[in-house]
């Protein structure tokens, strides 16, 4: 179950940039690699709560954190 505050976090050079998984088109757990704005993200680590858990929070998100891993071959 995708809740609409759970998201995925991009950390880049130029800074960080936070998307709900909806909003990329994700259902939760995002997957471990992700490709945006030309970049290749692998997933370093991601919040372990479970739909269950989550279901009864509400003061809480669910995150996932992404490092660029290579650049697109086709992006240049």
């Amino acid at each position: 179950m995708t809740f609409d505050d759970d998201f995925v976090q991009l950390t880049m050079q130029g800074g960080t940039k936070r998307y709900s998984c909806k909003d990329l088109g994700y259902t939760w757990p995002p997957p471990d690699e992700i490709t945006w704005g030309g970049f290749l993200f692998e997933q370093i680590r991601r919040s372990q709560i479970t739909d269950e858990q989550r279901e009864g929070m509400s003061h809480v998100m669910r995150g996932a954190e992404y490092n660029v891993k290579e650049m697109e071959k086709n992006a240049a």
